[in-house]
């Protein structure tokens, strides 16, 4: 035994002590009392209680340790001690028996009454024990599974599908099925990512080494602006990953009120004065209602509305329109934005695949002015982040995003 668990047990037996002699000198002054306590009646419960008593003090320290089967058996055993100490008291305030105790019995009590208690303490522990026998399985199978074995279950108990047990294993089933998920998710992200990110950087250190190798001949100018341009798709790729990070990881939303109409109006302008490929026409068509406001971070929002209108300016033909509009139902108001292009548009099968993290249909990819396939993926993510959804809609010509948000059910008379 460790010295430091030695005083307090010694603390213990001293006051158990000064107890039991408290309680005689106490008892010596009334003569009826110490005859009432000799009966065999009264004596023999007056003994067994006070041992139970004195071994549950003393092994408190020792309860914490113990199993839960253990501590099952002690409060049985416990309760039972307590029912003879309430036929104690009973018989000995009326004369009578609580529970056809007979007080010829005598200090055969002293016999059966631990005898009693022990054999239901026993089978406390065994009926704990068998009822304990899925947790202690479920708990060694979770112990053995790693970041390699992500692929194993708990098992569930088939003879009562229903009861507590089978419940919790297949939530920890689910729970590990959401893991394993997760864990092939940043798997291939971080596939992905390192390749989108060795692909710029090997081409930008091959193109420079070359133009030092032979310095003659190169146009330093246009191989400048090359590695510039290749700088900037890593720098965006840069903020893509960091974004995605902070979106993954959780973390609240902002409860601020925004103009979604104002916002869209603002981008829609920024964008029609930005160098394209091609003329474009951005315009953002004004609605008759008034401003559409919902809840969350304008940051974020921004950033959905100008990943929305970017990749829509890069499949356009001439012109890029997006509208904001809020409907009113039985149950609120839904904001509801679109962004629509006149470009070839996105068929029905990859509607949902666009949306995926690294994602660019054959035809993005051998464009220098395509993305890294973040920009959609960000776009639903954010979306969703604010109770909302989005996704790709029929349109008679082009490609037609559609979104929508919880409103902002009260409006400030101009402005927040």
């Amino acid at each position: 035994m460790p010295p430091e668990a030695r005083k307090p047990i010694a603390l213990r037996v001293g006051l158990a002590a000064a107890c039991l002699l408290v309680a005689t000198a106490a008892y010596a002054r009334y003569p009826d009392a110490v005859d009432r306590l000799r009966r065999p009646e009264a004596g023999a419960p007056a003994i067994m209680l006070l041992v139970g008593a004195t071994v549950w003090a003393f092994s408190r320290s020792v309860r914490r340790a113990l199993s839960l089967r253990l501590r099952f058996a002690l409060v049985v055993g416990a309760g039972t001690a307590l029912l003879f100490a309430g036929e104690l008291w009973w018989s000995v305030t009326t004369g009578g028996s609580a529970f056809g105790y007979l007080p010829g019995l005598g200090w055969g009590l002293a016999f059966w009454a631990p005898l009693v208690v022990v054999v239901l303490a026993a089978t406390a522990w065994i009926a704990a024990d068998r009822a304990l026998r899925p947790v202690e399985a479920i708990r060694r199978e979770l112990e053995d599974i790693t970041a390699r074995s992500l692929g194993r279950r708990v098992p569930v108990a088939s003879s009562a599908p229903a009861d507590e047990i089978a419940r919790l294993a297949r939530t920890v089933n689910t729970t590990l099925d959401r893991l394993e998920r997760s864990a092939e998710l940043q798997q291939r992200f971080i596939a992905d990512a390192s390749h989108e990110l060795r692909s710029p950087l090997a081409g930008l250190r091959a193109s420079l080494e070359s133009s030092l190798t032979h310095p003659e001949g190169v146009d330093w100018q246009a191989r400048v602006r090359d590695a510039l341009r290749d700088i900037v798709r890593l720098q965006d790729l840069s903020h893509d990953l960091l974004l995605l990070a902070q979106l993954d990881g959780g973390a609240p939303v902002a409860d601020t009120r925004v103009n979604l109409t104002d916002l869209a109006h603002d981008l829609a302008v920024e964008h029609l004065h930005l160098p394209h490929p091609r003329p474009l026409d951005i315009r953002c068509a004004a609605a008759d209602d008034p401003p559409a406001w919902v809840r969350g971070s304008d940051v974020q929002l921004e950033r959905l509305l100008r990943n929305l209108l970017g990749n829509a300016c890069r499949h356009a033909g001439t012109t890029v329109e997006i509208t904001v509009r809020t409907e009113r139902h039985e149950n609120g108001a839904t904001v509801v934005f679109e962004v629509r292009d006149d470009g070839p548009g996105i068929p029905v099968a990859d509607r949902e695949r666009v949306f995926k993290r690294f994602s660019r249909l054959e035809d993005a990819r051998t464009r220098k002015s395509g993305g890294a396939g973040l920009g959609l993926a960000i776009a639903r993510e954010i979306a969703v982040r604010h109770g909302g959804t989005l996704h790709f809609a029929d349109a008679p010509r082009g490609a037609r995003a559609v979104g929508r948000l919880p409103s902002a059910t009260t409006t400030a008379p101009g402005g927040v």
